[in-house]
């Protein structure tokens, strides 16, 4: 099943600005993706074509996602309404169906959920991600189920990005966030994070079997869209990892709990 997604931040950023993501669009779906994530701040200046960007991911038929660096709750736990209004109408130029942005300063006694909900119901052609970020406020497992309970609780229509390596920013354990938070991902972001030193390195997936990333699929169905977010040098290995995903999921399929 053809379901992975690639990331623009995944090759060289000064290239990526100097060329712009669309020269990138052909290699990404000729190499089997399934998808595209365009990220905002790799737009090449504030007058990016979002039409001429769209025009040439519809010639690929590629699946778009829009990741925008934006807190859905700002500072005082209040909506971010103007710049997610602005990134809804940017993924609708785009033609992308899913956006993605980070949690912010959410706090269940003070955010009105019943705004977000109403923002959404009027942009009903945009499913929205939250992803776990690498801030403590926006990328803590607790944060983050109390936003997601309480959302499901009001038919928010909102799931969750479950990025694998930022969990290592916020020293979280990563078997504890999938036990808290499966039950809302409908979108992977596969890296793999190593501590060389005191400085945390994001590495391509590692080949061998008993790795984390593979167990972190494992825990999910094997219709669920999974990005490979890590740094892809040379350019040209796109299709490796692409394959290597998709051959794990024809091997072993999905999966419910981690296994130690």
């Amino acid at each position: 099943m053809k379901n992975i997604i690639v990331p623009l931040n995944a090759f060289n950023r000064n290239e990526v600005l100097e060329k712009g993501q669309e020269a990138f669009v052909e290699m990404i779906a000729l190499a089997g993706a399934y998808g595209i994530e365009i990220r905002r701040e790799l737009f090449l200046n504030h007058h990016q074509s979002l039409e001429e960007l769209k025009t040439e991911i519809d010639k690929y038929q590629l699946f778009t996602v829009f990741s925008a660096p934006v807190e859905a709750w700002n500072s005082a736990s209040e909506l971010n309404k103007e710049d997610l209004l602005r990134t809804f109408n940017e993924a609708k130029r785009l033609g992308a169906p899913w956006v993605k942005v980070s949690l912010g300063h959410y706090h269940r006694d003070r955010s009105d959920l019943a705004e977000l909900k109403e923002l959404l119901s009027q942009h009903s052609h945009i499913q929205l991600f939250i992803e776990n970020d690498q801030t403590m406020y926006g990328g803590h497992v607790d944060s983050l189920k109390r936003f997601f309970e309480s959302a499901h609780q009001l038919e928010v229509p909102v799931m969750m990005t479950f990025d694998s390596g930022n969990w290592y920013y916020t020293k979280q354990l990563v078997p504890h966030a999938l036990e808290q938070l499966a039950p809302y991902v409908g979108y992977l972001h596969l890296k793999h994070v190593e501590k060389h030193g005191q400085v945390l390195v994001t590495l391509p997936l590692p080949s061998e079997q008993d790795t984390e990333w593979r167990r972190i699929v494992k825990e999910f169905p094997r219709n669920v869209k999974k990005a490979i977010e890590f740094p892809i040098d040379p350019i040209t290995k796109i299709a490796h990892y692409i394959e290597m995903v998709e051959e794990k999921e024809r091997m072993e399929g999905g999966g419910i709990l981690w296994n130690n």
